[in-house]
């Protein structure tokens, strides 16, 4: 018996979030490799990262699985939408 296991997957950023079910770049923790803190332009009605902001460590299993958590706890229905845009991970 023969078993097919996904080792990686490659994308533009639209079909990497579908995959991977995260918010993407437009919440205030888009990117999937670092927990580096967007900041929201009132000017552009966008969220924008800063190339050089320092403090942004790599993600790790835990972090995601304390998100997910989080969400799903969540009894509010803008609460639950805040913490998703938050954490940049979806949860429906």
């Amino acid at each position: 018996m023969l078993h097919a296991h996904i080792i990686a997957w490659t994308g533009d950023i639209p079909a990497l979030t579908k995959i991977m079910n995260i918010k993407g770049h437009n919440s205030y923790l888009g990117c999937r490799f670092c927990n580096i803190q967007g900041i929201y332009s009132e000017k552009h009605k966008h969220i924008y990262f800063h190339p050089q902001k320092k403090g942004s460590h790599k993600r790790n299993h835990a972090e995601w699985l304390s998100a997910v958590i989080k969400i799903e706890e969540s009894r509010e229905g803008r609460e639950k939408e805040k913490l998703i845009q938050e954490y940049g991970k979806n949860y429906y």
